[in-house]
């Protein structure tokens, strides 16, 4: 490992070398969340006219963050023998013929077509950082927290949007819709391509040996970057299950109330992802950044144990913690790597485990309230997990480079 450089241009010279790229790095950003978002909305819709179980409906949602996880080492390769831009610029094509052909029949055509937009979608999380490391340098750090804006972005507004498109089009024509933002995005993609040959239009250099590979997993640092996904992603996906219903429990609130709640946590999340750029344009460090990350998280924890009362406030907090968070996931991947292929592995490692992680918080959330009977020690033990995401933020926040 040897010291990293530090980031230095801001947003505004990005855009000026590099516009196109960056527009499709945006666009692609918009599409890697919406497809699970656009489900909740129409999810009864759905129920009703395919008369899925709960289970069933269920799947709908974490089929996708299991495709996160399972499939993260499988699109690093995939990303290091075609080349992260055609790999990307493909799973564009593929979700967006994935959304189409998901509302095409019953049930098994849904879980079909939503384990296709997983699939794309993981191919997206996992390479969007090597193409960001390989395509803008030093500048990688903000850019990297531009599109984490898109990605909440992208997943807050086709949330608000599938609805009043439902009421118009029926659940199957609003999830079909969405697919064009993906068509627009490989369009996009395709233009950059062809103005940037040298970094989009060939596979990643073969030469690094596979004891180098392996050594990932060796690595402190690495590991630190992986456990800031893992306890973001849990602490995240813990609320997002689990926080209309401790409302409903502690502070005695109805079923808009919790929606509301859950509304305003998602909302906020762009606050937040857009505080990460300003602050990576700033400041060399990301240590201050960790901490203030694992500060937010810490307080709408406590402000639920103690004060359920006043959930508007944790709500709103709780979400911009979500979305810095998520910021600093991803930034941390790209500084911490020497370059775009080591960021694609280290994206792929930190996406296997952390999204691993993430999907078990919302289960054990739900397995500590009911032996306790109540939220206290779901919500200390969110408590624990902001407390180590400060840690691991400090570890991971470190000025190495993971070759």
């Amino acid at each position: 490992m040897v010291p990293a450089s530090r980031p230095t241009p801001p947003p505004g010279a990005v855009l000026a070398e590099n516009r196109l790229l960056l527009t499709a790095v945006l666009l692609t950003a918009l599409n890697l969340r919406g497809a699970i978002a656009a489900v909740g909305p129409v999810l009864g819709e759905i129920r009703s006219d395919l008369g899925l179980s709960a289970a069933t409906a269920g799947l709908l949602t974490t089929l996708p963050v299991l495709c996160f996880a399972l499939l993260a080492p499988a699109s690093a390769v995939l990303g290091r023998r075609a080349g992260a831009g055609p790999a990307v610029l493909g799973s564009l094509l593929l979700l967006a013929a994935a959304q189409g052909l998901r509302v095409l029949d019953g049930a098994p055509v849904l879980l079909a077509g939503t384990f296709l937009a997983g699939a794309a979608m993981t191919v997206g999380n996992v390479l969007l950082p090597a193409v960001v490391k390989g395509g803008f340098g030093r500048q990688a750090g903000t850019v990297t927290g531009l599109y984490t804006a898109g990605l909440v972005a992208g997943a807050a507004a086709t949330a608000a949007l599938t609805a009043p498109l439902g009421t118009v089009l029926g659940w199957r024509g609003a999830l079909a819709v969405e697919g064009l933002l993906a068509v627009a995005g490989a369009g996009v993609w395709a233009a950059a391509a062809r103005g940037r040959g040298d970094l989009l239009g060939t596979a990643a250099p073969a030469g690094r040996p596979v004891a180098g590979r392996a050594g990932l997993w060796r690595s402190p640092t690495a590991w630190a970057v992986t456990a800031v996904l893992g306890l973001q992603s849990s602490l995240y996906f813990s609320l997002t299950a689990w926080l209309p219903t401790v409302l409903a429990d502690r502070a005695g609130a109805d079923v808009t109330t919790g929606s509301l709640a859950a509304s305003l946590f998602q909302a906020t999340g762009i606050v937040g992802s857009l505080l990460v750029p300003a602050v990576v344009a700033r400041r060399p460090g990301q240590t201050g950044l960790a901490l203030a990350v694992s500060a937010l998280w810490l307080v709408p924890a406590g402000g639920l144990l103690a004060a359920p009362g006043a959930w508007p406030v944790w709500a709103a907090l709780a979400g911009v913690a979500q979305g810095a968070g998520i910021g600093l996931a991803l930034v941390l991947v790209v500084l911490r790597s020497a370059d775009a292929d080591t960021a694609a592995r280290l994206s792929g490692m930190s996406q296997l485990v952390g999204y691993s992680v993430g999907a078990a918080g919302p289960v054990a959330v739900g397995a500590l309230s009911g032996p306790t009977g109540g939220w206290t020690a779901p919500l200390l033990l969110l408590l624990a997990l902001a407390l180590g995401l400060a840690v691991a933020g400090v570890l991971a926040a470190r000025p190495v480079r993971i070759v």
